[in-house]
């Protein structure tokens, strides 16, 4: 007869631990455990059903493991103990003693994190996305005392981003720009990986009190150190930006003998041929607004349309700049306003979205449709491939429906087509939603789904070739 195992002691129950044992197996509290897992990417694990228990949260034994050998735990206790030493000179009233100990507490230093969670920096740029969008959300918050944002931390993060732009406009890695209610889209590709992230609109922007940002705050610890390390490692110096369109024509001056010119012996390579692919479509993007010079007025974004600009090889001025720009400089070519204003014939004068639609369609659109005070033309989105045809007939079937007074008809197309588009917006919604393993799930079962579509249009064509062979 074998040996008899005890309960817990084998199979799939000793491979998760709950929180709570986890806690006491590290000897830290749980603000300290979150702000960890958060810093070395550690999530909880959905364990199987027999484990499972109500209000519990689980985590894997391995990466509890894992986190007993970081050295972080060391300056979370060195803080706690420095805490009540600040507690103790308190107590005393001894109150330049507890400002010294404060501003001497002991720091984290998440370098080490950066490399052990990127080993490439290919790796770092593919997940890029996130940080990014927190780093420029934070760029355009307010400082507020109770949620202890300082002024220092925003101007961080302004530099951070500013520093990752220039890049981007200098080397003209910029290919897709999509307005939105949330705020500006951009997508980038560096060394091939394709980056995209979000940028608010320059409002002020009220925070609320309802939302964590302690959290928030410990996410954006790593991602400012993680951005640092990605910026310095393109631009290989740390820039600080006074004119934003002078670095850029530094940097573009730096950057323009770095192209490689492939001997005829080489030109077979398939890796070769790559890098010559790549070169081709940077030169493309880059003479999308050569010799054309744009004058924005004040009430347009100049952020976003000088950075825009700029990355497809445009030039950009305005008033009160720098350089003392003026609206006489006979080199303006275009003038971006959304208001009626005093006309030269030598000049065309735009609304912003001309410039967004003309990069998306890679082309210098006709100027007559974005005339300042006018109707202008849909902003489709560059991330769905959209047929423009299709929206065109769309719109002339409503307005022919419009002229003909067939009320009925109308409000029935329209509630199929707005119950279609709700449709698509929730399952939209529910894809966002999915976290990491969930949404490799989905796209597996959406894989083969496909798969299974495309075996069965195959077998119909070949039914229907042999059908016709046997009339």
């Amino acid at each position: 007869m074998g040996k008899k195992i005890k309960k817990g002691k084998e199979g799939p129950v000793k491979e998760y631990v709950s929180r709570t044992k986890a806690l006491k197996k590290l000897q830290v509290n749980l603000k300290d455990f979150r702000r960890l897992c958060i810093l070395k990417g550690i999530y909880p694990r959905e364990p199987p059903q027999k484990l499972r228990k109500q209000h519990k949260t689980y985590y894997h034994n391995k990466d509890v493991a894992f986190l007993k050998n970081e050295s972080i735990l060391d300056t979370f206790r060195q803080r706690q103990a420095h805490l009540k030493k600040i507690r103790k000179a308190l107590t005393r009233g001894d109150k330049l003693k507890a400002g010294r100990l404060r501003r001497n507490q002991p720091k984290d230093k998440l370098d080490h994190l950066v490399k052990e969670r990127y080993p490439t920096f290919i790796d770092a740029l593919n997940d890029l996305d996130d940080p990014l969008c927190l780093i420029s959300l934070f760029a355009s918050f307010p400082t507020h005392k109770e949620l202890h944002i300082p002024n220092t931390l925003i101007r961080n993060c302004q530099k951070l981003i500013s520093q990752f732009q220039l890049y981007v406009a200098a080397h003209n890695c910029l290919r897709k720009v999509f307005l939105s209610i949330k705020g500006i889209y951009y997508q980038a590709v560096i060394q091939g990986a394709n980056i995209t992230w979000i940028m608010p609109y320059p409002i002020q922007a009220s925070l609320p009190l309802d939302v964590d940002y302690k959290i928030m705050m410990t996410f954006l610890e790593f991602y400012q150190v993680l951005i640092k390390f990605v910026d310095f490692k393109l631009l290989g110096q740390e820039i600080d930006i006074i004119d934003f369109s002078d670095e850029v024509k530094k940097l573009k001056s730096n950057t323009s003998n770095d192209q490689i010119e492939i001997d005829e012996a080489f030109k077979e390579d398939p890796t070769m041929q790559q890098l010559d692919q790549q070169q081709q479509e940077t030169k493309k993007y880059s003479q999308l607004f050569k010799g054309l010079k744009f004058f924005l007025y004040p009430e347009v974004p100049k952020a976003s349309l000088e950075f825009v600009i700029l990355s497809f090889g445009g030039e950009v001025m305005w008033e009160n700049d720098n350089k003392n720009s003026q609206l006489t400089d006979p080199k303006i070519t275009h003038i971006i306003t959304e208001r009626q204003v005093q006309k030269n014939k030598k000049r065309e004068y735009i609304q912003p979205q001309w410039i967004y639609d003309s990069i998306n369609q890679l082309k210098l659109l006709s100027v007559a449709e974005y005339a300042p005070e006018s109707t202008l033309p849909p902003h489709l989105s560059p991330f769905e491939q959209l047929n423009l045809e299709e929206v065109q007939s769309e719109s002339e079937e409503d307005d022919q429906q419009q002229k003909e007074h067939k009320p009925y008809q109308n409000n029935k197309k329209l509630k199929e087509r707005q119950a279609k588009q709700q449709e698509k917006e929730t399952k939209k919604l529910a894809e966002t939603m999915l976290n990491r393993k969930n949404k490799r799930l989905y796209d597996m079962i959406k894989k083969k789904e496909d798969e299974e579509k495309l075996k069965k249009n195959k077998l119909q064509e070949k039914k229907k070739m042999i059908q016709s062979k046997q009339q």
